[in-house]
């Protein structure tokens, strides 16, 4: 391994929140823990065609450094909120402006997005998902296979600290030991569960309560403004959370698309009025043509994919080329840049997006946009 050592500014940032330096022999590294703007001095280590890099220290610092609440994150053992260390509106301005450079790719032409800011920027996290081999427990470091013992994590909401304490107490734990089918034991907690999960999958679920009814307000709102389609079609519909905006705020039947098993039942438990659950794996095209209702003309679509996106879009299409609108609401900028192309590709175009900070101290951004029939 050879190793240096150099000075620079950092010029951007990339998409995971880590700071982007260009060595003087003109190589681009990534770093993580400073921020645009900064002049650092930075360790760079290079093995055959794999290079890594790491921060010795800030020379010059931005105004927006802070110091960051979490003692994991000061000593550098936990990345799970690599933006611990620049305060709050810096955050938002950054994300502000990523969202605007892929609206003005998307659009040919200037924009300025709304960022829906979170009131609560610690102490916000409704569920968690833990690992443990029986001794640690807490999160994975990034870039590792280590897990960060962590007593106190500080967005965890208070429900949620209490169960990560009521779960320390039972360490060491040898039912949550490592062997050879598993590296770790998987908990999850939630502050709508009384007991965490152990080595089992959940039901998924926005993990900030209060920024989760910003996007249902943002999603009602849009649907009042929106021309009443003869159906909407919901895609990657879950277990209901925006089925419950779409049946209160249309008066059209509503055909619920997911392919979790699981979700659906919590969906059909919910007995929505005018809402029909239909099981299609989404990322199947072999599901989407067998599965999926019939093609009509005059629909509305909403859709809050995973971060793959709309994988099976070719399959699709028959539907997207038939829809009067599209609301969308995506977890990932990457792949919400890609499917507006493909939207755009049906006949759609791009009304309005607008970010929301679903998980403030990242770089996350929840992008929230409405596309709508070309004239």
């Amino acid at each position: 391994m050879v190793k240096d050592s150099f000075a620079g500014i950092v010029r951007d940032l990339s998409t995971d929140g880590r700071g982007v330096v260009q060595a003087p022999d003109g190589q681009v590294v990534f770093v993580a823990g400073i921020w645009q703007g900064e002049e650092v001095e930075i360790e760079r280590s290079r093995r055959g065609k794999s290079t890594s890099a790491e921060l010795i220290s800030v020379l010059q610092p931005s105004e927006a450094r802070r110091a960051a609440e979490c003692e994991y994150h000061r000593e550098g053992s936990c990345g799970g909120c690599p933006w611990m260390f620049v305060d709050y509106p810096t955050q938002l301005e950054q994300k502000q402006a990523r969202l605007s450079k892929v609206v003005e790719r998307i659009t040919g032409k200037a924009a300025s997005c709304a960022m829906l800011g979170a009131s609560q920027t610690l102490g916000y996290r409704n569920r968690a998902q833990f690992k443990s081999d029986g001794i640690k427990l807490g999160y994975v470091a990034q870039g590792t296979h280590e897990i960060v013992d962590v007593t106190h994590c500080p967005v965890l909401n208070v429900t949620n600290q209490g169960h990560l304490s009521v779960l320390r107490q039972s360490l060491p734990n040898s039912g949550w030991r490592s062997n050879k089918n598993r590296q770790w034991t998987t908990i999850d907690i939630d502050d709508e569960r009384g007991t965490p999960l152990v080595n089992q999958r959940q039901a998924f679920r926005q993990g900030n309560s209060e920024q989760n009814e910003q996007l249902r307000a943002w999603l009602s709102s849009r649907l009042a403004n929106l021309p009443r389609p003869n159906a909407v079609l919901e895609l990657f519909c879950g277990s209901g959370n925006l089925t419950e905006v779409i049946a209160e705020q249309v008066d059209v039947p509503v055909i619920a698309i997911e392919g979790d098993e699981m979700s659906l039942d919590v969906l059909s438990a919910r007995n929505l009025s005018k809402v029909k659950p239909v099981r299609v794996n989404l990322f199947s095209r072999h599901s989407i043509v067998d599965d999926m209702p019939n093609c009509q003309s005059g629909i509305g679509v909403v859709l809050d994919p995973p971060r793959d996106g709309l994988k099976e879009r070719e399959a699709l299409k028959p539907w997207f080329t038939r829809t009067e609108w599209v609301v969308y609401v995506s977890c990932d900028l990457a792949t919400w840049e890609r499917d507006a192309a493909f939207l755009q590709s049906c006949g759609l175009d791009l009304d309005e997006a607008t970010g929301l900070d679903m998980f403030p101290q990242t770089p996350h951004i929840e992008t929230l946009s409405v596309f709508t029939r070309r004239a």
